[in-house]
């Protein structure tokens, strides 16, 4: 009994510091965002362009972290391998501050978006071997909201302390030494535990494409992945709402943890995977269009967080069916989930670029509204995946 205990708690206590590690990952990533003007000062940039480009090195290095997470996984085994994503998002961040030019901050920049992007992708491992299938959904629709509680954390945060501050090295030192703290107590309290049969080809990066599921899967997530980013990008640049952006950002965050609480409730009445997916998909492309057209201050806010609740109340239910599929293990679930991340990065970065060359050619309206067409992938990839939910019984 009291191994079970120990065995529990070291199971919360792991969940908590990967929980954490990830979501500072995001306040240190948004407080050098919002850095952005003293960084560009204080390396003599004029060009915004050239702020640009830090976008474009996370983009990279998420493909590449979220295809080469499995390999780090079956290479340096669980512990090792999470101590290699909380360092590097360290390291990343340490390296940035240091930074003596600015091709240099941005690799660290590159070196800390790589160590999210595989850092993410070992959540589902964990939450396989640590918990039971009945505390599966709950755990992963935590995780799922981690980035979310960190851009709270940042909006309370990030201004305080610069303002405490004021120099931007100083101020990002601050956040970087919570994710150090963190990393710390991982290298304590990590231990390594079995992925699986290691002959098994699924657990190869080429096994896992040859998987239709790996597929489908990232297709179904890219089009509410692609309206996540042009609603917090490119929706403030055109113009169309009458309130501040900043807020409707904020309230989609709310939305965001509302709606993982409200799949955590949802789960322990109804077991159901697809449905959820299909008509929250459906809710999500019907709100996007009402924000993107309706210029009425309560009608962006009501919008801004029905817009959050809709895209994180499903995406427990569509992380859950990769864990529910028959005979999945750390290992093949740690494949899955990097070629799900990498795959759905790559189809949002092709679909944002077009609907930059929208805006260009046609203009802010056009983009917003083929972006929330494109968000129906979610509603059609409910008719396309597996149902591994169970009714409940009578």
């Amino acid at each position: 009994m009291d191994s079970t205990k120990n065995r529990s708690r070291l199971a919360v206590s792991i969940e908590i510091v990967m929980f954490f590690t990830y979501a500072f990952f995001a306040v240190n990533w948004i407080a050098g965002s919002t850095l952005t003007p003293q960084i560009m000062d204080h390396f003599h940039l004029e060009s915004f362009a050239s702020a640009t480009l830090i976008s474009t090195a996370i983009t990279v290095a998420k493909i590449i972290g979220n295809f080469a997470a499995a390999w780090f996984l079956n290479k340096l085994l669980p512990k090792k391998a999470i101590g290699l994503g909380s360092f590097l998002i360290l390291f990343g961040s340490v390296a940035a501050i240091l930074a003596p030019a600015y091709s240099l901050f941005v690799i660290g920049r590159f070196i800390m978006g790589f160590g999210g992007a595989i850092y993410v992708v070992y959540f589902s491992p964990m939450v396989i071997h640590y918990f039971t299938p009945e505390q599966r959904p709950t755990i992963s629709a935590i995780n799922g909201v981690a980035y979310n509680v960190g851009s709270i954390i940042a909006m309370l945060l990030v201004a305080p302390v610069i303002n405490w501050l004021q120099n931007w090295k100083s101020s990002m030192t601050f956040f970087a030494a919570i994710s150090g703290v963190l990393f710390v107590i991982w290298l304590f309290l990590g231990e390594d535990f079995p992925l699986g049969d290691n002959s098994d080809k699924e657990l190869s990066l080429g096994g896992g494409l040859k998987q239709a599921f790996n597929w489908i899967l990232p297709l179904t997530y890219s089009g509410l992945l692609t309206l996540y980013i042009v609603v917090l990008t490119m929706f403030p640049q055109a113009n169309v709402t009458a309130v501040d952006s900043k807020w409707l950002s904020t309230l989609m965050a709310v939305g965001g943890v509302v709606g993982s609480i409200l799949a955590i409730l949802l789960n322990k009445a109804y077991k159901m995977r697809l449905p959820v997916i299909r008509w929250c998909g459906l809710g999500m492309t019907a709100v996007a269009l009402i924000m993107f057209r309706v210029n009425i201050p309560f009608v962006s806010y009501a919008s801004a967080l029905a817009l959050g609740i809709l895209m994180f109340l499903p995406v427990t239910s569509l992380v859950q069916i990769p864990v529910e599929l028959p005979d999945m293990t750390p290992g093949k679930i740690a494949t899955t989930m990097g070629l799900f991340w990498a795959i759905s990065y790559i189809i949002e970065t092709i679909v944002y670029t077009i609907l930059g060359k929208i805006v260009d050619n046609s203009g802010f309206d056009v983009a917003l509204m083929v972006a929330a067409i494109f968000s129906l992938t979610f509603f059609i990839g409910s008719f396309l995946l597996p149902e591994t939910g169970k009714p409940k019984k009578a």
